[in-house]
């Protein structure tokens, strides 16, 4: 596939403005957000320690990409391992983990609007409030705390402490879910609720070894993919125990674990749910489905390979692989049979759906 410059996305925001100008000549003009456009926005980590981590920005409308969106509109790198996104309204959050910051860029055009530093180990962002995103941050040596953001001054406003490494943030039902999967210590196992009017921890949930990556179904279940504590004592052949996908029943407060006895853990995003909410993805040796009320784990692949990351597009159902060690997302429908692929910058790991 054809890879666009920088000037195609700018082109193809300039075509945007021009219709809804045209079209509407007597309203005012509205915001063009990144709900005007359809695409996907792929986070790409770049390689530790050299600084070219950036967002890939695919257009669904023209099949054209530009793979290092920010420095393209920039004209600077985003920074050293980019981890997140998360879009709200007219801003985006990018967390730059090894850079230690949260950059915050304008929807319109994608240039920075402000960096928010004071990070030590930023690792995933949701939208909690109206008013308000939440970033996990920690390694499980120091600085283990969710953070408040406020939208309106884009700065640090309050912070809550939590056992080590937190991880995957997620909102459900006007509550806020954790992952703890310990950091670099490897020893969480479990996920926390919080409460947003109190911004204090209401439950705890005790599931496999480190979990990494959480999302809800249908029903508001919360699946939980815990990648298990690594062994490296016969390194580089590294085996991991106490992996495992458990579902937790956020009504009964049940936890059901389905133990995974070989694992190999890929990136950021190892689990989703299908578009409708009944299906869920998860990743080892290849991409996995289950039905949500299915009583044990699928024996085979949907689909073969081993990917870092992947996502569901919430229009198409398709599924997202993303591929490190070729760059290139491969997007699959539900059934498994590719359908195209496109390349991105270096490491990508999950996938942010804009319709």
């Amino acid at each position: 596939m054809k890879i666009k410059s920088s000037l195609n996305f700018m082109l193809v925001l300039g075509t945007t403005v021009f219709l809804i100008i045209s079209c509407e000549k007597n309203d005012p003009e509205p915001d063009i957000t990144a709900n005007n456009l359809k695409g996907m926005f792929v986070v790409c980590e770049g390689v530790y320690g050299q600084a070219n981590g950036d967002i890939s920005f695919y257009d669904t409308e023209t099949g054209t990409s530009v793979i290092n969106l920010y420095e393209s509109v920039n004209g600077a790198p985003l920074g050293d391992v980019v981890q997140a996104f998360e879009i709200v309204d007219t801003l985006g959050f990018i967390l730059v983990n090894n850079s230690q910051k949260v950059t915050v860029v304008n929807m319109k055009d994608f240039k920075l609007v402000k960096t928010i530093n004071g990070f030590s180990y930023p690792r995933s962002v949701v939208r909690a409030e109206e008013n308000t995103v939440y970033v996990s941050n920690g390694n499980g040596i120091s600085g283990d705390y969710i953070y408040s953001i406020d939208l309106a001054l884009l700065e640090k406003t309050d912070s809550l402490e939590v056992a080590t490494g937190p991880e995957k943030l997620i909102s459900v039902n006007s509550k806020v879910y954790a992952a703890i999967a310990g950091g670099w210590n490897n020893d969480g196992n479990t996920v926390i609720e919080i409460d947003l009017s109190s911004f204090a921890i209401v439950n705890t949930y005790n599931v496999a070894s480190v979990p990494v990556d959480i999302v809800a179904d249908k029903d508001d279940n919360i699946w939980v993919y815990c990648k298990g504590v690594p062994d490296y004592s016969n390194y580089p052949d590294v085996t991991y125990s106490g992996s495992g996908i458990c579902k937790i029943n956020v009504l009964s407060k049940e936890v059901n674990t389905f133990s995974l006895s070989g694992i190999i853990p890929p990136g950021i995003n190892n689990i989703a749910a299908g578009n409708d909410g009944s299906t869920i993805y998860y990743l080892n040796d290849g991409l996995y489905s289950m039905a949500t009320d299915a009583l044990q784990l699928p024996s085979s692949k949907l689909i073969d390979g081993v990917f870092y990351g992947m996502d569901v597009d919430p229009e198409t159902g398709n599924i997202l692989c993303l591929d490190y060690v070729n760059s290139k997302a491969v997007v699959y429908d539900p059934s498994g049979v590719e359908q195209y692929n496109f390349e991105t910058a270096d490491y990508p790991n999950s996938v942010v759906f804009s319709y």
